[in-house]
C-alpha cells in the first residue's frame, strides 16, 4: 500500500517582476545586474511569514510554506510588503540614478505581481538542495503566465479560497474590488482564481489592502 507521509500541506507565494524581459533587453547589463540583484534581496529580506525560498527564477521568488496555513491577516500583510519594498527600492533609484529610472520605471514600465495558492508537496534532497515537487508547484508556475491584463495585481487561487472558505477575506482583501476569472493549461486543466488590480499607491498608503 502506497504511503503519503511525505506529503505535505504547502502555502504558497510568488512576487513575480513585470516588465522583467523588456528590462533586461534594454538596460545597461551593470546597471540591470545590481538591480535586480538588489530588489531580489530586499524583497527576501521582507519575508515576515517566514516562508522558504524554493527557487529563485531570475525574475520571481519562489517562497512557499508547510504545515499551518497563515491567516488572511498576515498574508495580506505580507503582499502589501513585497508591493512596499518594491516601489521604495525604485524610488531609490530615482533619486540616486534618475537617468536609468527615467529610461525604465518612469512610465510604468516594471511592476509585481503575487501568485497565492494552497496545495500540497513532496521534498526531496538533490545534493544538499531542497527540490519541491507536485503537481501544486506546477500550478503556481503556470499561474505566471495568465489572461490578467492588468501589469500588477495580487492572484488568490480558488484552492487557495476554498482552504480559508474566505473567512475575514472582505476586510483584507476587499472582496468587491476582486474579480474572478481562470486559465486552462495542458496537463493541467482549467485552474480558477480572483485578483485584486494593485499598485504604488495602494502599497504605501495605510489602509488595508
Amino acid at each position: 500500500m502506497e504511503k503519503n507521509d511525505d506529503i505535505l500541506p504547502a502555502f504558497f507565494c510568488v512576487p513575480d517582476i513585470t516588465g522583467f524581459t523588456r528590462f533586461i533587453a534594454t538596460a545597461d547589463i551593470s546597471f540591470s545586474k545590481d538591480f535586480i540583484a538588489g530588489l531580489l534581496r530586499k524583497l527576501i529580506n521582507a519575508n515576515i511569514l517566514k516562508m522558504s525560498v524554493g527557487e529563485i527564477e531570475g525574475d520571481a521568488i519562489f517562497f512557499y510554506k508547510v504545515g499551518r496555513l497563515p491567516s488572511v491577516n498576515q498574508v495580506a500583510k505580507q503582499c502589501k510588503l513585497l508591493f512596499k519594498v518594491f516601489y521604495d527600492y525604485v524610488r531609490e533609484v530615482e533619486k540616486e540614478d534618475p537617468e536609468n529610472h527615467e529610461k525604465h520605471f518612469a512610465d510604468g514600465q516594471m511592476g509585481l505581481k503575487i501568485i497565492v495558492h494552497y496545495g500540497e508537496i513532496s521534498l526531496a534532497n538533490i545534493k544538499g538542495r531542497t527540490k519541491l515537487i507536485g503537481e501544486d508547484v506546477i500550478i503556481t508556475h503556470k499561474l505566471l503566465k495568465n489572461s490578467i491584463e492588468e501589469n500588477e495585481y495580487i492572484l488568490l487561487t480558488q484552492n487557495y479560497l476554498d482552504k480559508i472558505r474566505k473567512k475575514d477575506v472582505s476586510s483584507w482583501f476587499h472582496w468587491d474590488d476582486l474579480k474572478k476569472s481562470s486559465d486552462i493549461y495542458d496537463h493541467i486543466g482549467e485552474v480558477g482564481y480572483w485578483y485584486i488590480p494593485f499598485g504604488e499607491e495602494a502599497a504605501i498608503s495605510d489602509v488595508s489592502i
